[in-house]
């Protein structure tokens, strides 16, 4: 059920909603990292459901910082949603 509700809202999905997100858990990303981030999860958000390693992809196109703070902010969601 939780990825029927993914794929009809993933549209909607914009690098300003991915900043303030990651913004109120005290992950600063730059205006550039929010749009790398938000394609990477428009873009694979079906595979990272299933599959942890896609992940691996986001890695050197954002500071580590961030890839961390993301990585683990994706984890902690599947973990209690999945």
């Amino acid at each position: 059920m939780i990825e029927r509700i993914i794929k009809n809202n993933i549209k909607i999905l914009n690098p300003h909603l991915v900043m303030g997100y990651l913004e109120s858990k005290n992950i600063y990303p730059t205006e550039d990292e929010a749009i790398v981030i938000c394609n990477f999860l428009k873009e694979n958000y079906n595979i990272l459901l299933k599959d942890n390693s896609i992940l691996l992809n986001l890695r050197g196109s954002v500071r580590d910082e961030i890839y961390s703070g993301v990585s683990t902010i994706i984890m902690n969601l599947k973990n209690t949603y999945l």
